[in-house]
């Protein structure tokens, strides 16, 4: 029963009758109602009190009057329409819907909230159902529906406001309902529009992906009906946004539940109309070894053979890839997944999802996602205790050293033979080249697995862009190598997304510029992926970060962007630089330190304590760079770059160091710090050839070691500024961008093209005097381009 009785309000207390209001715009929705707050009634006579009025101003739009709340500007939080009930709308536990009647005009999720619990900051409560929520620049009046329960201890005085409402721009009007009948929801999405037009449209087209609330755990079938229903509100919001793709995950377990051979794509099939009925297609995560995605079936048979805790003996039903049992699952589901969907139109790729927690091409590290009702033990760490593990690894090194003398003198140990050698854990290694062997055999494997996928997948779907999923932020233990697994990704023309940014642009460059850097020498396409969340600071900061490095594929989850205006915002305002992304201008190369991050955990190891990210942070603040690791300075890709700068590890392998040697005799710079860690030198304990470099033994280069101490990590950062500028080869672009003052975190990119692209990453405009006496100024998390010959 609706309970509003009173109207307690600015004056006092005013007894009113609340009469129905018949209004139907659509057939079968709806009618009747109690309305709440109309924008055309006396704000003194409502039945709720709109609390921040002056946060809105009028507007008449499509003959009707509404309200249009401020723009939002703060990337880190929602603006809100604030009301407060004269009287508890309803009972404590008693169920009611409201409407909102609204202008479609722009594009966003409504979201409304009631009031929980009014203690401390206050907790609101989201409605149980929603139809009909997601603005879609209609231009037309339009209705959205949310159910809620009525909270208790229901206060009128209460310190913070009843029902707050974000995501919506031009208001109505707010209706109340009793519970409303299936028949009535079934006429309220119907509703929804989904032939819908971009706001956005590239001129150079690339992946836009998003998610629509589908759902990434379950048999499909339990939750069949609420994706489709999310997806039919979401989809169209993610087409008049500019995307063209939906994510979502193509586990085994859903496509073979009951037994192997028997396949069943219904539920996928149904999602996929449903996302090619508002003009979209599915970018689907193919995931068959990661515990989520296992049929029972499997798991009661002997073929479940999962990776092995080293530390603890402990399994993880992540499936082993050394498992000689699991290979064959893979070719089957991919060539199932290929021959029921390859060249149908409904797919705009493909992502691999060969191992690691989620389907990532690493080694079990972070998360929990175990089989459905199962426990599970994961973490960081070294994941090779199982026994197809330990014989891969004595045949590696057999096929290595060929006798178990040589392997004895490398190692400084005494085994008989190869049968004898035993995995420990390598913080238990005391022997240098023991401890890489082992480290690049974990590395190597994953290497081989993913690019064993790869092949497969091409041959399974040879009509389908195919990227591989590259995640982690560098630790060896999660088995991943950017440039490798990047470079077995130009054998399919595919490419390579980084699952691992963040809302900080420098965290980002530090976790992708080793793969980016990989793609663009390889030829692979590049993409990038939060590692979860982003505020819309991110927005700026992840856009620039691709459309400045030649990108191609763009992910985000939906609700990083669709539910804060001010994303939005940012996406709309950012996205159409797209069209400009372009390779970058960049003479200087940074060290990435992979033989250092095999032998230790300084690196990479600790996400907030590591030693290489805040120093090569330092130089990019100053320059732009690549990131060159032992792999690509071995394919000759030094050869492109002018500069090298060290910023972490003193031990490198020692053909590496000769390849170095020889770049910089034929005229390449190279910068090193003295501390923390003293001399270069090989595994083996060579430093002679940075003794010559020291002594001034260059050849036609240059050798520049910092005398002090990197600490704060600016002063290193600064030497390398001004090393730079004596090196005469350097690019007058590169120059200019040396010369232009700017705050920390403000980064420019120039172009090789010729143009300038600027992201401020600060929260005050930026303003920046250019070499021609042209003033720009950047807004606030924002990014700015300077045509070719404009600076």
């Amino acid at each position: 029963m609706l309970r509003i009785e009173k109207n307690r309000l600015l004056c006092g207390l005013i007894l009113m009758v609340m009469t129905p209001v018949l209004h139907s715009h659509g057939e079968g929705l709806p009618d009747g109602g109690v309305i709440l707050y109309d924008v055309a009634g006396d704000d003194t006579t409502q039945a709720i009190q709109l609390l921040n009025r002056d946060d809105c101003v009028g507007a008449v739009l499509g003959g009707e009057s509404s309200l249009k709340i401020k723009e939002d500007a703060d990337p880190y939080s929602r603006l809100y329409w604030a009301f407060r009930f004269a009287d508890a709308p309803a009972a404590a536990g008693e169920e009611f819907v409201l409407e909102a009647v609204y202008h479609d005009k722009g594009a966003g999720v409504i979201q409304p909230e009631l009031l929980a619990d009014d203690r401390f900051n206050g907790r609101w409560a989201g409605p149980s159902r929603q139809q009909a929520y997601t603005r879609l620049n209609t231009g037309m009046k339009r209705r959205a529906f949310f159910s809620f329960t009525m909270p208790e201890n229901f206060k009128t005085d209460s310190a913070h406001p009843h029902l707050r409402i974000s995501g919506l721009q031009y208001l109505r009007r707010i209706i109340m309902h009793p519970p409303l009948k299936e028949s009535a929801w079934a006429a309220i999405a119907a509703s929804v529009p989904t032939d819908v037009a971009p706001m956005i449209t590239l001129e150079r087209p690339m992946d836009l992906v998003t998610t629509a609330g589908i759902a990434v755990h379950g048999d499909g079938n339990s939750s069949l009906a609420s994706d489709l229903e999310n997806a039919h509100n979401l989809a169209p919001l993610a087409r008049v946004l500019g995307f063209n793709a939906i994510e979502a995950y193509m586990r085994w377990n859903v496509i073979e539940p009951e037994q192997e051979g028997v396949f069943d794509f219904s539920y996928y099939d149904a999602l996929v109309e449903r996302v090619q009925a508002c003009g979209l297609q599915w970018f689907p995560l193919l995931i068959v070894g990661s515990a989520y995605a296992l049929p029972n079936w499997f798991l009661e048979g002997e073929e479940d053979k999962g990776f092995v805790c080293l530390e603890h003996g402990v399994m993880n039903p992540i499936q082993s890839i050394w498992s000689p049992c699991h290979a064959r699952h893979v070719t089957r589901v991919l060539r199932a997944f290929g021959e029921h969907y390859d060249g149908g139109g409904s797919l705009r790729g493909v992502r691999l999802g060969p191992s690691g927690n989620y389907g990532e091409s690493q080694y079990p590290a972070g998360g929990n996602w175990p089989p459905e009702g199962k426990a599970m033990h994961i973490h960081i760490g070294w994941w090779a205790g199982d026994p197809d593990a330990q014989a891969h690894f004595r045949h590696v090194m057999e096929e290595r050293y060929e006798t178990i003398d040589a392997l004895n003198a490398a190692w400084n140990s005494g085994y008989a033979s190869f049968d004898d050698i035993e995995i420990i854990l390598p913080q238990q290694i005391v022997s240098r080249r023991r401890r890489i062997d082992f480290a690049s055999w974990y590395t190597d494997s994953m290497t081989r697995w993913c690019d064993w996928w790869v092949r497969e997948a091409g041959a399974a779907m040879p009509d389908t862009p195919i990227y591989q999923s590259a995640g982690g932020w560098g630790f060896v233990e999660s088995g991943t190598s950017y440039p490798g697994q990047t470079k077995s990704m130009a054998r399919v023309r595919g490419g390579i997304r980084l699952t691992n940014e963040t809302d900080s642009f420098e965290q980002n460059i530090c976790a992708t510029r080793l793969a980016m850097t990989a793609a663009r020498h390889y030829g692979v396409m590049t993409g990038t992926e939060p590692a979860s969340s982003h505020t819309a600071r991110g927005v700026a900061g992840r856009l620039f970060n691709l459309m400045t490095n030649d990108g191609d594929h763009f992910f985000s989850y939906h609700s990083n962007i669709f539910n804060n205006q001010t994303a939005i915002d940012q996406w709309l305002k950012y996205l159409p630089l797209m069209d400009y992304r372009r390779p970058p201008l960049v003479e200087v190369a940074v060290y990435y330190p992979e033989t250092m991050n095999q032998l230790e955990d300084a690196a990479f190891r600790h996400l907030y304590a590591w030693g290489f990210n805040p120093r090569a942070a330092a130089v990019r603040r100053v320059v732009e760079v690549d990131y060159l690791d032992e792999q690509l300075i071995r394919d000759g890709f030094l050869n492109t770059y002018k500069a090298l700068v060290f910023v972490w590890g003193n031990v490198i392998e020692a053909d590496v160091l000769a390849a170095i040697d020889a770049w910089m005799r034929n005229g390449g710079m190279v910068c090193y710090p003295s501390f923390p860690k003293g001399a270069l030198g090989t595994v083996e304990g060579d430093a002679s050839t940075f003794a010559r470099w020291t002594r001034g033994d260059t050849g036609a280069g240059a050798f520049h070691r910092f005398p002090g101490d990197m600490e704060p990590n600016d002063l290193y950062a600064d030497f390398i500024r001004e090393r730079l500028r004596t090196l005469d080869t350097l690019h007058p672009l590169t120059r200019k961008t040396l010369d232009i003052q700017h705050s920390d975190q403000v980064f420019m990119s120039a172009g090789e093209n010729g143009d300038l692209m600027i992201l401020n990453y600060e929260d005050a405009p930026e303003t920046l005097n250019l070499a021609d006496g042209k003033t720009i100024v950047v807004p606030p998390y924002g990014i700015k381009r300077i045509a070719p010959g404009e600076w």
